[in-house]
């Protein structure tokens, strides 16, 4: 990870498309407190563009984004 940064809590959601992982990323986040961070681990292709379009509208920091392959991907998310 580029800034060393340690996620306070994982969300793991292989196999989860858009319509259910942004909800399972909205509840995540609120068992965080602000400031904190969580890491998102996802296989759906379309997530790259669609949790940095969700972090945008929701005011949340999208901190870093690493592509394992080209299916899956993990999200840093610092709450705001």
């Amino acid at each position: 990870m580029a800034e060393d940064i340690t996620a306070d809590a994982v969300l793991v959601a292989y196999g989860d498309a858009c319509a259910t992982l942004t909800p399972r990323i909205k509840r995540a986040m609120g068992e965080v407190a602000s400031g904190g961070v969580i890491e998102v681990r996802t296989d759906d292709p379309s997530a790259r563009e669609d949790v940095a379009a969700w972090s945008r509208l929701t005011g949340h920091a999208l901190v870093e984004v690493v592509e394992e392959d080209e299916r899956r991907t993990r999200f840093l998310l610092r709450k705001k």
